[in-house]
C-alpha cells in the first residue's frame, strides 16, 4: 500500500511517519510512505492508495486539498484528515468534502492503528475476483459505487461503467463485501458508504449523481454514522 502524508508541520510529521512504519513493522505489511509539506507539489504525483492530510495548513489548506484530490482523480481517492480542532469532522462533512476518516492530533499509535486495520480490512487486503464471460476479472471494493440486483445477476456501478456479473446480490454481500464498508439499503441495492454524497428518509445520492432506494433507513443511520465517526473524533 502507497500512503502519501501531508502536512507542514515537520516534527507532527515524523512522528506519524515513525508509527506507521512502526505498524507494516508490526503486521509484516508491504507500506511506503511519502512525505509532502506542500499540497501543490503532492498534486503532481500519481495517486497514491491512501492520504492523509493536516486540516490546516498554510499554503494550501486539507479542504483545498482534499477536493482538487478527488477532482484530479474523479473521487476514487480515499482521505482521513488529522486536526487538533474541535468539530472539524463536521465541518467538513458540512462542507461537502466526505473524508474517510479522521484522527485527532497529537495522533494516538493505537487510534491510528485502529484506522489503518480498517482501511486494510476494508479494501486493500479484499481484491475481488469476479467472473464476468467466461473469465475472472479483480474488482476493487473501494472503487464499487454501489450494486443492484437484477434477476439473478448483479449489476455493479463504478464511475466510468457499469458491469453485470452472474453472481446475485445476496451471494455477493455474503462472500464478498465487508459489513464495515458496504450496506443493504433495500432488497434490490448495496451501497459503498465511501461514496456517499447526501441522504433522505427514501433516496440514497450517490458522489457519481446515482440515486440508490433506501428501504432500512435507521438501520442504515447507524452504520453509517458508525462507519464515519468508528474512532468518536468529534
Amino acid at each position: 500500500m502507497r500512503i502519501a502524508m501531508c502536512d507542514d508541520e515537520r516534527h507532527e510529521s515524523e512522528q506519524i511517519v515513525r508509527m506507521i512504519r512502526a505498524y507494516a513493522a508490526e503486521r509484516n505489511y508491504e507500506i511506503t510512505i511519502q512525505s509532502f509539506v506542500s499540497g501543490k507539489v503532492l498534486l503532481q504525483e500519481d495517486k497514491f492508495d491512501l492520504y492523509f492530510l493536516d486540516y490546516m495548513m498554510e499554503e494550501m489548506d486539507g479542504i483545498s486539498l482534499a477536493l482538487a484530490l478527488k477532482k484530479k482523480f474523479n473521487n476514487a481517492v480515499t482521505i482521513c484528515f488529522l486536526t487538533g480542532y474541535d468539530n472539524v469532522a463536521e465541518r467538513i462533512i458540512n462542507e461537502r468534502v466526505y473524508a474517510d476518516g479522521f484522527l485527532r492530533k497529537p495522533v494516538d499509535p493505537q487510534q491510528l492503528y485502529d484506522k489503518l486495520d480498517q482501511f486494510y480490512r476494508m479494501s486493500f487486503f479484499n481484491r475481488l475476483q469476479l467472473k464476468r464471460d467466461g473469465r475472472y476479472e479483480t474488482v476493487y471494493p473501494q472503487d464499487i459505487l454501489f450494486a443492484q440486483a437484477v434477476d439473478k445477476k448483479s449489476l455493479i456501478y463504478f464511475y466510468d461503467r457499469c458491469e453485470e456479473y452472474p453472481i446475485s446480490l445476496s451471494e455477493l454481500e455474503k462472500k464478498y463485501l465487508s459489513p464495515e464498508m458496504f450496506f443493504r439499503t433495500h432488497r434490490s441495492y448495496i451501497v459503498n458508504m465511501m461514496h456517499i454524497a447526501r441522504y433522505d428518509k427514501k433516496v440514497i445520492e450517490m458522489k457519481s449523481g446515482d440515486k440508490v432506494e433506501l428501504s432500512r433507513f435507521k438501520p442504515f443511520q447507524e452504520a453509517y454514522r458508525n462507519f464515519n465517526f468508528n474512532l468518536n473524533v468529534r
